[in-house]
This record gives structure tokens, C-alpha cells and sequence, in this order.
């Protein structure tokens, strides 16, 4: 492979260069708060806005810089559904309750579209829709009876399939058998919307602070005592909004939540005829099976982004962007030659179920498992678990107190993660065949 790698080359997320991090942190928490929210992603700033604006008075911590994690190293898509396809979901729960949990979803991305108007933050937002990619005609069917499915059981669904003779209107390749444009999804900047957020909760008088783990959580009185290197925090409620960074710390909540590592690249600029070849509508794309890859423009349409191998090794960054681009330039070979700026990963995590979950354990409420949803269903499941702690009816949702699995043995590291990512392409490759 010839060189592919721009001047420049950075391991650091793309999101990054239009909204750096804080590389340290002085702040200190106060010794009493209303409640102590960990994890400073946009699942614990959402939680934290409501709050404050219900009189509630916050501190949001994070183990490491402010906005380290998932929240500003992910794809920026604000999608509306869940991570399972329509009619597993109804196979695995029945209909009835797979309707409920689909329109959920729906709800989740329309709040977190909403909150971007309303608090006016600058994050490149677009209702772009969606591409899912079909990788093979069984593929594409069941993309067509989960859309008819959905519609017979009322939920708000407006999609197309597209088939094969037409999918160069949406990409620039020849390997998929079609696919669906999914209306009323969006892209945008996740680093901004995140930075967003922090100023926004910040500026209601909440304290988010950086490098300040909670070293234990532990009961004192009616409420809990928080323990951090920067001092002992009192508070009523705790939320714990860590997600693929849970620590041990937290050890109930780590053994039901699945670390992955996802990675991405973003290419140098792109001549405005290749991206416009590339992505016609300047539409997101995201495969249609168990292990995808995704590829979308920037915030302003000038390069290309793709990702995927998730929950493959934490390989060396450089050897991860050479197999990326060999993907990318398989899915759309106009690509080959133009170099890249940036890889990185982060970690997504999903439950044993894959499925969201909410709700709380002797006392701690919790919002974890996003099964790489994170982005709409972390902004509103935030919000729903302040109205949870102040009370609100409201906050309830069909995902809250379900059963939180785990598994024997698992506390935390996934040692069987290669068994199952094996799994998934073995079935992803049966699917290609037939």
C-alpha cells in the first residue's frame, strides 16, 4: 500500500481540532450537592442541565479530562432506532413492547434535535437522513419487512427503500444490493455539541470538573458519600452516566455494561466533484449487519469519514488506518490515493441484552448500555432520569428498571469479546452467501 498518511497525521480524533480539550483541571468540587452525576458525556450533561433548571443544584465529574470519552470521539449521527433490527426485537419481546421501544427511540432523537435548537448550540446539525446500506438481497429484504412491520404496528417511520439499479444516487459503490433512506435522522459535530452542552450547564452555575474520579460511592444517611482525590463530595442522589469508561469503582454497574472499541478515519480535503461522486446527497451511510461499517461527510462536506472493525483489537493506531482505508476504498475505490489526517477509537459499550437501560440500584440511579446510540438516547435519557430524581412522573419510560443482565465471570474486562465479534461476522458472512 503506497503511503497513505497526509502531513500531520494525527491518533487523536478529528472532533477534536475544531473543539480541543482542557489538558488539565483545577476546579474542586464542593463538599455538598443535590446530586453527584459521573461521567462528563453528553448522557451526564443532560442530566445536569434539567437539574439545574429544576432547581437542583449538581457537580458532574469525570475521571479524566472533561468530555473524554464516547460523547466527543463518536460517529456524530443522531439516529432514531435502536440496535436491533425491527423484527428481532419484536421476536425477542413481542410486538406490543417492541413498538414501545422503537418509538422511544424515535422521542430520543426528536429531544436531542430539539435541545440543539432550543439552546441554539453550533454543532453543524443536519436532518440529512440516512442511508442503510443492504450488503446482500437477504439484507435488503429484511430492511423491507422491518419498514412494513413498523408501519402496521404505528411507528412513526418515514423511509424508502431504494433498490440496487439506484444506490449510486447515495454512494459511490457497487457492492450493496440496494438499501433504505431513512428520513428524520442527522448528522452533526460531536465535539461541539458536546462543548456545547459543558457551556450551557456551566453557565446554569453546575460545577463540571476533570480529572476526578469517584473512588467509591457509599451510603451515608439518606444519601451518599462520594469519595474523590479532590475531597469528599455529600449529596442525595448519584447518577452514575459512564457507560464504556465505567470503573471499578462501580463494580454492580461495570458487570452489565460492554466495553467496545470502535475507530474511525477522516481523510485530508476532498475535490468538491469526488465528494460530490462520493456521497450524491451528502447522506450518511451505515451498513445493515452485525459488524457495520459507516461513512459520512464532515461538518462541512469537504472530507470523508468512515469507521468500523468495532470490537476488534486495540491495534496500533497507524496499522488500524491502513485497514480502514483498504475497507473505505473496497466500499468506494473513487477514494484511492486521497490521504488521511486522523485515526482514533473510543469505546462504545453495550448490554448483554442490547438494550438501554435506566433506572436505579439500592438507591444509585443509573443510564447505561447504549449499544453505540448513544447520542440521542444518552441526551434523553439523561433528561429523563433528572425528572426520575426530582420525581416527575414524566420520566418514565418503557426502558426503565428492566432487567439488567450479566454474565458469570464478567466483571468488567471482556475476555470473550473475540469469541463474539467472531460470532457476528460468521453470520454476517452466512448472510452475504445467501
Amino acid at each position: 500500500m503506497a503511503d497513505i498518511f497526509a502531513d500531520g497525521f494525527k491518533e487523536t480524533p478529528y472532533w477534536w481540532d475544531l473543539a480541543p480539550h482542557d489538558e488539565s483541571d483545577e476546579r474542586t468540587p464542593p463538599a455538598e450537592a443535590d446530586a453527584v452525576i459521573i461521567g462528563s458525556g453528553n448522557v451526564g450533561l443532560s442530566c445536569a442541565l434539567s437539574l439545574s433548571r429544576l432547581g437542583r443544584k449538581a457537580v458532574v465529574l469525570d475521571a479524566e479530562e472533561v468530555g473524554h470519552g464516547a460523547s466527543t470521539r463518536n460517529a456524530g449521527y443522531l439516529g432514531r432506532g435502536l440496535a436491533f433490527k425491527y423484527s428481532d426485537l419484536a421476536a425477542k419481546l413481542g410486538r406490543d413492547d417492541a413498538a414501545k421501544l422503537a418509538t422511544v427511540a424515535v422521542a430520543a432523537h426528536d429531544y436531542a434535535a430539539g435541545l440543539i435548537r432550543d439552546e441554539q448550540i453550533t454543532c453543524y446539525y443536519r436532518d440529512s437522513g440516512r442511508f442503510l446500506a443492504a450488503p446482500s438481497k437477504r439484507s435488503y429484504d429484511k430492511l423491507a419487512k422491518d419498514l412494513d412491520m413498523m408501519r402496521a404496528d404505528g411507528v412513526p417511520v418515514d423511509a424508502e427503500m431504494i433498490p440496487r439499479e439506484r444506490q449510486h444516487e447515495e454512494i459511490a459503490s457497487d457492492i450493496y444490493h440496494g438499501g433504505q433512506i431513512l428520513r428524520g435522522n442527522g448528522i452533526m459535530h460531536p465535539g461541539l455539541y458536546h462543548r456545547g452542552l459543558v457551556e450551557r450547564v456551566r453557565s446554569q452555575g453546575t460545577d463540571v470538573i476533570g480529572f476526578c474520579p469517584a473512588t467509591s460511592v457509599d451510603r451515608s444517611g439518606a444519601g451518599f458519600s462520594v469519595t474523590t482525590p479532590k475531597g469528599t463530595i455529600k449529596a442525595r442522589d448519584v447518577f452514575v452516566a459512564t457507560n464504556g469508561y465505567t470503573p471499578k469503582a462501580l463494580p454492580w454497574h461495570r458487570r452489565r455494561v460492554v466495553p467496545v472499541s470502535a475507530f474511525m478515519i477522516a481523510t485530508e480535503t476532498v475535490a468538491p466533484e469526488l465528494m460530490a461522486q462520493v456521497l450524491p446527497q451528502g447522506r450518511p451511510l451505515l451498513e445493515n449487519r452485525n459488524t457495520p461499517l459507516w461513512i459520512r461527510p464532515n461538518e462541512d462536506g469537504t472530507r470523508v469519514l468512515f469507521g468500523g472493525t468495532t470490537g476488534e483489537g486495540l491495534d496500533h493506531l497507524p496499522n488500524k488506518a491502513r485497514h480502514l482505508y483498504s475497507e473505505m476504498t473496497r466500499v468506494v475505490p473513487a477514494l484511492d490515493g486521497v490521504k488521511l489526517t486522523h485515526c482514533w477509537t473510543g469505546k462504545v459499550a453495550f448490554s448483554f441484552d442490547w438494550l438501554p437501560h435506566t433506572g436505579t440500584h439500592e438507591g444509585i440511579h443509573y443510564a447505561l448500555g447504549w449499544c453505540a446510540t448513544g447520542v440521542p438516547m444518552g441526551t434523553y435519557l439523561g433528561h429523563q432520569t433528572a425528572l426520575r430524581i426530582v420525581g416527575d412522573p414524566a420520566s418514565v419510560t418503557p426502558l426503565d428498571d428492566r432487567p439488567f443482565p450479566t454474565k458469570p465471570f464478567y466483571y468488567g474486562t471482556p475476555w470473550f469479546l473475540p469469541l463474539a465479534v467472531g460470532w457476528l461476522k460468521w453470520q454476517d458472512r452466512r448472510m452475504l452467501r445467501e
